[in-house]
C-alpha cells in the first residue's frame, strides 16, 4: 500500500542539494513526484504556483478545493509550504480488498463454478417474484428481511446507487439495473484504461458488488439436475430444479458504474478514486443524475482516522445528500483494523457475517466438486449460530469510535459475473453492498411514499436503530465486532417511517492493554494463560504495550490441540495466529499462521530487528526484520472459521525492556509536513555494516501518526536502500560492507499531519 518515490526522483533530490542552481532546475524538470493537495485558499493560485515551479496538475477536483499534481522533486517543500495548503498526501495506491483472507493466503475468498453446461441463467422481472415461495435462510435477501419490505418499498425503485469499483456489467441479472448519465451512457471510467465501465472485460468484482445490490434472475437446472451446484443447494434448501433465484437486496434499484480500477483489478492512485467520487458529486449537484447512495468496497490504511483526504470527499457526499457505505476491511480479527474510507465520520462501516446455511451450501459444493462424500457443509459449518467472520475488521478506531457500524453477509455471497459466470465471494466487499442495497429500499420508501429527498442522516439512523443486536452469537456480540448489529430491514423501515434520527457515531474508548502491565525499564514481564478453548471463529486478544526500552517480545503457544480431520474435511481444522505490531487500521499484519493437526507449539521470538519462528521446538527461521515499534501490540488467536471442533492451547508472553536508546544523532530538529531534505553522512573505511535509524516523536503510539521515510544513497548518489521507506515507526536501513565516503540520507515527510521532531542515527560496525 505504501507508494515509494521513483528512483530518478530521489536521485534528483540528492543531486539537487549539491548542484548549482541552474543545473538543479534543469534536472528537476524531468523528475516529478505525484501528490494530492488541499488548500483553504485559491485553487487557481496554487495551480499557478505549481506551474511556475515546473509542475503539472493532473486533476482539478470540481467539488473539493484540492488537486492532484506532479511536482518537480526539488520543489516539493516549496509547494507544501505555499500559503493556504492545508493537507498534502502522497498519491498512494488504493486496492480492491484482498481476494484472500486479509492477504493471508489460507482461504481464497472467491470460488467460481466451473462446468455449467445445461445450467441456464435467466432474467426475472422483480414484479413477478412470488414472495410466498421464498424459504428462509441461505439467500441474503431473506436473512436481512429485504423481501419482507419489497412490497412497501417498490423493490428499491427510484433509488440510484453509484458503485465505485471495477465497473458494473449488464449481465443477465443486472441488465435491468445498470444505467448511464447524460454524457456518460456507459457510466464513468476514471481508470484511464480505455475500457468502458460496462464492458465484460472488466474485473468481476464490481459486477458482483452490483449483483448483491440489484440482481434479479434465476438458475434453471432442468438440463443438468445432477450438477454439484444444484446438489449442494438442494441439500439445504427446497428449491425446485427449474428455479434457484439470484436476487439482490433491491432488485429495482438502479446502478451507476463508476470505474476507478482498471480491467485487471490492479490498484490505482487514490487521486483516481477521488476523481470518481468527484464525478458523482458533479452529477448530483448539476442535477444530471440523482445519485442517492455510494458503495465503496475498497480501502487501505490511514494515519489519521476521520481526517484524511478521503474523509473530506465523503463529507462532501454527505452534504450533497448522498449516503456512503464503505467496507470496514478484511484485516480482522485483530482489533483496531478498520481501514479508510470506512473510518470517515460520515460513512457506514460494513463488517462481515458468516451465516450457517450460506456457508454450508458452498462447502457442500466444494466437497462434491473435489470428490469428497456428501456432508462437507455440516463438517465445516456444524453449528447454527450467526458469526462475525474472522477476517472482518474490528474496532475500536484510533480516535476511540466503535467499529464497524453494521454487519451483513460477507461469507458467502453468490452472484453472476461480467460474462454470467457464477461464483461465491467473501469479504467485507460484499457485506457493504448488502447494506447499501438495504439503504436503497429505505430510500425508495422515503422518496416515493414519504415524499422526501434522500436524507443520509435519517438513513444512517434507521439502519443502526433497526439493527438486530441479538442475531449474532454471544462470542461476537461486542460493539467492536458487530457494531450495532446485523442488518434488519423491516425494523429499519419502521424507523424511517417514524422519522427517528439519532447520533450514529459511538465512542467506546481507545484500545487498551489487557496483559503485561506497564513496561519497566530494565525489567522483564511475563503473562501465562490457563488452557484456553476456542470454537470456530471465536477469538481472544492479547494487547500489550511496547516502549522505547522494549528489546524483546516472545510469544509461546503451547499444548496446541487441533482435530486431525484433514482426510475428511476440505480445509481441515486449524488455530489461527495473528500478530500485529503497534500499527493501526488496515496495515498488513506482521505475522500470520495457521496451526493444523500435528503442530503442538509455536514460538515467535521478536527482537529489535529480526523475528524468528520455531514450530514444535524445531529449527528457527527468520520471518521478518524490523525495528521494535512503540505502541500497542496485538496478538489475536482464533479458531478457523471452517473448524469442525474447538481448538485448545496455552499462551505465554514475555516482554523484556533492556534496550539502550540511541544517543548522539547525526542530525536532529523540527520537521514540518511536506519537508524533503538530504543529510550527508560520512562513513569511514573498514566498516562491515552501517545501520541508519530514523526516529521521531509521533510514532504509532501517538494519534495522528507521522510516517516519515528515509532513503539511502551511496557516495555515487545511487539509491541503495528503500528499507527505511515503509510504514514502520521508527525506520531502519542497514548497509552491509559500505564503501567509504559521504553517503546521503533523504528524509521525506509527506505523510504527516502535524510538525514533529526527528533524529537520525548512524551505528557503525567494524
Amino acid at each position: 500500500m505504501k507508494r515509494l518515490l521513483h528512483v530518478t526522483i530521489l536521485l534528483a533530490l540528492v543531486l539537487g542539494a549539491w548542484m548549482p542552481t541552474t543545473a538543479r532546475a534543469q534536472e528537476a524538470n524531468d523528475d516529478t513526484v505525484n501528490v494530492i493537495l488541499q488548500t483553504s485558499g485559491s485553487v487557481d493560485a496554487l495551480i499557478s504556483k505549481i506551474v511556475s515551479l515546473g509542475g503539472t496538475v493532473s486533476i482539478r477536483y470540481e467539488n473539493v478545493t484540492a488537486i492532484a499534481a506532479s511536482i518537480p522533486a526539488d520543489q516539493l517543500a516549496a509547494v507544501a509550504n505555499f500559503s493556504g495548503v492545508t493537507k498534502i498526501e502522497k498519491d498512494k495506491i488504493v486496492n480492491l480488498l484482498d481476494e484472500t483472507e486479509g492477504g493471508k493466503g489460507r482461504h481464497p475468498l472467491f470460488f467460481e463454478v466451473e462446468g455449467v453446461e445445461g445450467v441456464d441463467i435467466e432474467a426475472l422481472a422483480p414484479a413477478s417474484i412470488d414472495l410466498e415461495t421464498i424459504p428462509d435462510g441461505y439467500f441474503n435477501f431473506t436473512f436481512t428481511g429485504a423481501s419482507a419490505v419489497w412490497g412497501e418499498t417498490g423493490f428499491g425503485e427510484g433509488t440510484i446507487v453509484a458503485v465505485v469499483d471495477t465497473g458494473t456489467v449488464r449481465n443477465s441479472c443486472l441488465a435491468h439495473a445498470v444505467v448511464g448519465a447524460p454524457g456518460f451512457p456507459e457510466g464513468f471510467n476514471a481508470s484511464g484504461d480505455g475500457i468502458p465501465a460496462t464492458d465484460p472485460r472488466n474485473h468481476w468484482h464490481g459486477t458482483h458488488v452490483g449483483g448483491v445490490i440489484a440482481s434479479s434472475c434465476f438458475l434453471d437446472f432442468t438440463g443438468n439436475p445432477s450438477h454439484p451446484l444444484y446438489q449442494a443447494v438442494s441439500t439445504y434448501l427446497p428449491w425446485p430444479e427449474n428455479f434457484v433465484p439470484i436476487f439482490g437486496q433491491a432488485p429495482l434499484a438502479q446502478l451507476y458504474p463508476v470505474k476507478v480500477f482498471p480491467a485487471s483489478g490492479a490498484g490505482v492512485p487514490s487521486s483516481v478514486v477521488m476523481a470518481g467520487l468527484d464525478h458523482v458529486l458533479t452529477l448530483k449537484t448539476s442535477g444530471d443524475l440523482d445519485v442517492d447512495i455510494v458503495n465503496m468496497s475498497l480501502g487501505g490504511p490511514t494515519l489519521f482516522d476521520g481526517m484524511d483526504l478521503f474523509d473530506i470527499f465523503v463529507a462532501e457526499l454527505e452534504a450533497a445528500d448522498i449516503l456512503v457505505v464503505s467496507a470496514a476491511g478484511n484485516d480482522g480479527p485483530v482489533p483496531n483494523t478498520v481501514g479508510s474510507p470506512a473510518t470517515a465520520m460520515n460513512s457506514i462501516k460494513a463488517g462481515a457475517l458468516d451465516l450457517a446455511t450460506s456457508s454450508r451450501v458452498l462447502y457442500e459444493f466444494l466437497g462434491l466438486r473435489s470428490g469428497f462424500p456428501p456432508g462437507q457443509g455440516m463438517i465445516m459449518r456444524p453449528s447454527d449460530e450467526t458469526r462475525v467472520v474472522n477476517f472482518s475488521a474490528r474496532g475500536p478506531l484510533s480516535d476511540s469510535r466503535a467499529g464497524p457500524d453494521l454487519v451483513a453477509l460477507g461469507l458467502w455471497n453468490f452472484h453472476a459475473g461480467p460474462r454470467n459466470e457464477l461464483r461465491w465471494a467473501g469479504g467485507t466487499s460484499f457485506s457493504t453492498p448488502t447494506i447499501a442495497g438495504g439503504a436503497a429500499l429505505l430510500n425508495a420508501w422515503l422518496e416515493v411514499t414519504g415524499g422526501e429527498e434522500t436524507n443520509p442522516a435519517l438513513l444512517r439512523s434507521a439502519l443502526v436503530l433497526g439493527a438486530n443486536d441479538i442475531e449474532v452469537g454471544s462470542a461476537w456480540s461486542g460493539v467492536n465486532d458487530q457494531g450495532y448489529g446485523s442488518l434488519d430491514l423491516p425494523a429499519s423501515l419502521q424507523s424511517v417511517q417514524q422519522g427517528d434520527i439519532v447520533p450514529v457515531i459511538r465512542y467506546t474508548g481507545s484500545l487498551q492493554p489487557n496483559v503485561l502491565g506497564i513496561p519497566r525499564r530494565g525489567g522483564t514481564e511475563t503473562f501465562t494463560s490457563d488452557l484456553m478453548t476456542l470454537g470456530a471463529s471465536e477469538k481472544v486478544d492479547f494487547v500489550f504495550r511496547a516502549n522505547m526500552y522494549t528489546s524483546q517480545i516472545k510469544i509461546e503457544i503451547t499444548d496446541v490441540d487441533v482435530l486431525d480431520n484433514l482426510a475428511t474435511s476440505f480445509f481441515g481444522d486449524a488455530l489461527e495466529v495473528n500478530v500485529q505490531t503497534a500499527k493501526r487500521t488496515a496495515w498488513p499484519q506482521a505475522y500470520y499462521n495457521l496451526l493444523q493437526a500435528g503442530t503442538t507449539s509455536l514460538t515467535l521470538d521478536i527482537s529489535d530487528g529480526p523475528w524468528t519462528a520455531s514450530v514444535n521446538g524445531g529449527a528457527t527461521a527468520t520471518v521478518r526484520n524490523q525495528p521494535m515499534e512503540p505502541g500497542l501490540w496485538k496478538v489475536t488467536l482464533a479458531g478457523d472459521f471452517v473448524n469442525e471442533q474447538p481448538v485448545s492451547f496455552r499462551v505465554k508472553l514475555t516482554r523484556a525492556n533492556l534496550r539502550i536508546p540511541l544517543t548522539a544523532p547525526k542530525s536532529q530538529g523540527i520537521i514540518e509536513p511536506g519537508d524533503s531534505f538530504v543529510i550527508p553522512v560520512v562513513i569511514p573505511a573498514g566498516m562491515s555494516k552501517a545501520t541508519f535509524d530514523l526516529e521521531w516523536r509521533r510514532k504509532w503510539d501517538s494519534f495522528p501518526t507521522s510516517d516519515i521515510d528515509m532513503l539511502i544513497f551511496n557516495p555515487s548518489s545511487v539509491l541503495v536502500s528503500t528499507a527505511g521507506a515503509t510504514g514502520n515507526a521508527p525506520e531502519r536501513a542497514t548497509i552491509n560492507s559500505p564503501v567509504a565516503g559521504t553517503w546521503f540520507v533523504l528524509i521525506d515527510a509527506f505523510e504527516m499531519y502535524r510538525p514533529d521532531f526527528y533524529r537520525l542515527f548512524l551505528t557503525l560496525t567494524p
